[in-house]
């Protein structure tokens, strides 16, 4: 297997193109739909650019035709359904400081939002997810040293390392980091990140498929840096006269590195702007002082680069025609890519991990090797992405019916909806810090009857309300608590609202946040349970009320009703009355909307069932 090297850095753009806005495009794949970029027109016309901030880069006629040709061969490769991409941006790396400016790289990235639904439909005014994955051609795994230190004419580079723990290829076996690169990826350099959060892995990953499978950088010694940065005082003894460091000090850094001559140097993960010691005249060697050989590493998160060198021959070629390597670059994934299962989900995870499957590397690499005879070969993923099928859902005779009395403001029992991730028209799940999303999910539960929500952690659920609350008002529902519950203790809450049922003058619903402007009741398996109100908007102090309800049990289901009439809200719990309060809206307040909140698993919501009094 290849030496795998991880590898994190971000690509900055130079052009957009705007996402379509026609939500018939959610329809080509899935119910959560995938939010196609727009496309280049069919008969689009190429110029040369030319890139001010790139000192005065020029981007070829093929190089911006390259870059359309690897988004395309993105498409092909995966359908990342409920995965909302916003932006398509072309790729100039050179703008970014902490690039690679060196190098001359074209490709594309893409950016955007896990999936939102208001009334069915995706909304990107809100939850954003930011850089998810980029491709590109002369992309650099890693970061340029400043200007101003070329011994022997080389070009310094800040590449991240093989393993990223810093431990021998040995250590990784036994923790069976080999086992998380796919077999696939073995003939190509495969950047990983291998952290250890508290037990669970988290990866950072990069393929980089190289023409030839020749890598034009090559990793600088300890005891070359330190002829290169003796070479460079000599010549301009300036450097040193200019910084902090005196001789003496600086002969004590190189002379702790002796016993690492023979490794490769190491730096710390830093902005390596800032590592350079210079003259300011354009003259400078890197700090030895960011050379880390020999101290030990962070175990958990072991960031840090290796030092590399390229020839003026290398940064000539990246700026022709003739592409010297793609790179794809994804900044994270969560668990381990040899085990993931491939379902359908909602999160960038899923992206990460289909492309990782499907790309098909090896058509890259003859690609590289002979661009133009790759045109008359068509491009055909490793694997064929996944489809799933776009079935609405059938509302039951029961349910329809149930909508159609005269007093019903809502009944629902998810029976005509599938299982799985849960998005449907009139229904809406908040995160609490509003910039992210999370679907919802409609399970069976193995000994009831019926389907029922699982709540994600941290996110409220709750239902458009199409007209007016009345004065007098009941919310039925039923909480099941199953037998997997590890703590009895997590309730789960209600809560009525006085805030406008109106997306333009209010806020979504968020139960995470505390109760301000309404009443709450929250009940746990333990049968802890507590009422709460407070109204800011009529500058009431919050009051809340605790109490204890008997004979809850796990596998059982709870009965909850909460009646309203006029100021007066009463909760009952398995047809007995467990609160009642006259005083439990203000004069001249109404309750607009409600919603739910639990984010334990085993804790479900099922058979919603509003109705006037």
């Amino acid at each position: 297997m290849k030496k795998i090297i991880f590898s994190f850095f971000l690509l900055v753009s130079m052009y957009g193109t705007q996402a379509q806005q026609n939500d018939n495009e959610l329809d080509r794949d899935s119910v959560l739909g995938w939010r196609y970029l727009t496309d280049h027109p069919k008969k689009q016309v190429y110029k040369p650019i030319k890139d001010n901030y790139a000192a005065a880069s020029t981007y070829s006629v093929w190089q911006q035709q390259t870059a359309d040709l690897l988004f395309d061969w993105l498409k092909r490769s995966v359908l990342p359904k409920g995965l909302v991409i916003t932006d398509r941006l072309e790729e100039n790396n050179q703008w970014w400081l902490d690039g690679a400016p060196a190098l001359h790289s074209y490709g594309t990235q893409l950016i955007g939002f896990d999936a939102h639904f208001i009334n069915g439909k995706i909304d990107l005014h809100c939850c954003e997810k930011g850089y998810l994955l980029g491709l590109g051609v002369n992309n650099f795994p890693g970061k340029y040293l400043t200007k101003g230190f070329n011994p022997k004419g080389l070009y310094f580079f800040a590449e991240k390392p093989q393993f990223s723990t810093g431990d021998d290829e040995a250590k990784l076996v036994k923790e069976t980091v080999h086992q998380q690169i796919l077999p696939s990826l073995h003939s190509y350099r495969t950047y990983l990140s291998h952290y250890h959060d508290n037990g669970k892995d988290f990866n950072t990953i990069g393929i980089v498929v190289a023409k030839n499978n020749e890598w034009p950088f090559k990793p600088v010694l300890v005891k070359d840096a330190v002829s290169y940065i003796d070479q460079q005082l000599s010549a301009y003894p300036a450097i040193l006269q200019k910084s902090s460091y005196s001789a003496s000090s600086l002969k004590q850094t190189l002379d702790r590195l002796k016993p690492y001559y023979n490794e490769v140097v190491k730096l710390k993960d830093m902005n390596f702007n800032n590592a350079m010691i210079s003259d300011g005249e354009g003259h400078s060697i890197i700090d030895p002082g960011v050379f880390i050989n020999g101290n030990t590493g962070n175990k958990v998160f072991p960031e840090y680069f290796i030092l590399v060198s390229a020839t003026q021959q290398t940064i000539d070629q990246a700026k022709t025609d003739t592409p010297l390597w793609v790179y794809l670059n994804f900044p994270t994934v969560a668990g381990n890519p040899a085990q993931y299962d491939p379902a359908w989900s909602t999160g960038s995870n899923y992206l990460v991990n289909e492309v990782i499957r499907n790309f098909n590397f090896d058509y890259v690499y003859r690609w590289l090797a002979d661009p133009e005879k790759m045109k008359s070969q068509v491009y055909k993923p490793l694997r064929e992405p996944a489809t799933i099928s776009n079935t609405p859902p059938q509302k039951t005779e029961n349910s329809s019916s149930k909508n159609k009395e005269a007093n019903t403001i809502l009944f629902e029992d998810f029976e005509g909806y599938a299982t799985g991730m849960f998005s449907a028209k009139g229904w809406h799940t908040y995160g609490h810090d509003g910039h992210q999303f999370q679907n919802a999910s409609l399970e069976t539960v193995t000994g009831q009857s019926g389907k029922w929500i699982s709540i994600p952690e941290a996110y409220t659920f709750y239902p458009d309300i199409t007209r007016s609350l009345p004065v007098g008002f009941t919310v039925n529902y039923d909480i099941l608590f199953s037998s997997t519950i590890q703590n009895k203790r997590a309730p789960m809450y209600f809560r009525l609202e006085t805030y406008e049922n109106d997306p333009k003058k209010s806020k979504p619903i968020n139960l995470n946040d505390i109760n301000r402007n309404g009443f709450q009741f929250s009940i746990a398996l333990s049968g802890e349970a507590e009422t709460s109100k407070q109204y800011m908007q009529v500058r009431s102090d919050e009051k809340s009320e605790r109490f204890n309800v008997k004979d809850l049990k796990a596998g059982n289901i709870a009965h909850i009703s909460i009646s309203v009439n006029g100021t007066s809200v009463s909760v009952s719990v398995n047809g007995k009355e467990v609160m009642h309060d006259d005083n439990a809206l203000p004069a001249g307040k109404a309750f607009k909307r409600y919603g739910w909140y639990c984010g334990v698993p085993g804790i479900y919501l099922g058979n919603i069932y509003s109705r006037t009094n």
